[in-house]
């Protein structure tokens, strides 16, 4: 039976430029009907099936073209190839599943929001280590730090874009990126700049609506929470703190982020 490259295109999902590729490489032959047009026979449909095994395991398509090219007759090489790309797929599964749970978190938190907007609860804060750079402290102009802050920036979702106050100063709030002391061992994340590790502490949990504000004073999403502490006779006991969990983008590109905060409290 005859196959034309349209019926081989649908069939097997390749493009017809992928097709005329392997036809170039030697991979599969062509002959041609009397109107000219390509035909395909059971021994081409043969290889591109296989071609198409290989590359839903993650081969490259040079590797494929390689292993069907003719110079290579052992098959312990392909089974060696195999068992690294298994190798390759369990820590792809490990990253999705890591991934899933991250955002599971994340998204957690986001479902709050109706409940937690401007609202308090007593809670116990999460443990995390807080990371930013000597500038704006989520980017840097020292390339140095750049290379620090890049990793940092690379395990999103695993690490949230952060805020913390200066409680020196409470004019001052900074910003950085936060992560469980876990997370960060885990996946080998640099702590080579300025870190402040945050406990886990009784503290007033609250969710908060910034403006456009928020990125050149990150300090005024604290003055509320704080003021509702020290009016019911609270002292702050640590560093306020919290990460920004979505952004709203009105008309105008008016910014509007929600950030969750912890107000450590004795």
């Amino acid at each position: 039976m005859k196959y034309s490259i349209s019926d081989i295109a649908r069939i097997l999902g390749l493009t017809t430029s992928a097709i005329r590729f392997f036809e170039k490489e030697n991979l599969i032959s062509v002959e041609k009907d009397e109107s000219g047009f390509r035909i395909y026979n059971v021994v081409d449909i043969f290889r591109l099936l296989s071609y198409k095994k290989y590359r839903n395991m993650g081969f490259s398509m040079k590797m494929v073209v390689k292993q069907f090219g003719g110079t290579e007759n052992d098959r312990k090489i392909i089974q060696m190839r195999v068992a690294k790309q298994r190798q390759e797929a369990l820590k792809k599964s490990e990253y999705y599943k890591n991934l899933a749970d991250y955002i599971g978190e994340h998204l957690g938190s986001i479902e709050r929001i109706d409940e937690l907007l401007d609202k308090y609860e007593f809670t116990t804060s999460p443990a995390m280590l807080f990371m930013r750079g000597s500038e704006c402290g989520w980017l840097s102009k020292i390339s140095e730090e750049q290379k620090i802050v890049h990793k940092w920036v690379d395990a999103m979702p695993a690490t949230r874009l952060s805020v913390i106050l200066n409680m020196r100063n409470e004019n001052k709030g900074w910003f950085g990126y936060s992560a469980a002391p876990q997370v960060v061992h885990h996946l080998g994340l640099p702590i080579k700049l300025h870190v402040e590790e945050l406990p886990a502490a009784s503290c007033l949990h609250t969710i908060v609506a910034a403006d456009d504000r928020f990125s050149e004073e990150p300090h005024l999403v604290f003055e509320k929470p704080l003021e509702y502490a020290r009016k019911r006779g609270f002292e702050i006991n640590g560093k306020p703190w919290g990460h920004i969990l979505l952004v709203e983008v009105a008309e105008g590109a008016r910014l509007k982020p929600y950030v969750e905060l912890w107000i450590p409290i004795c």
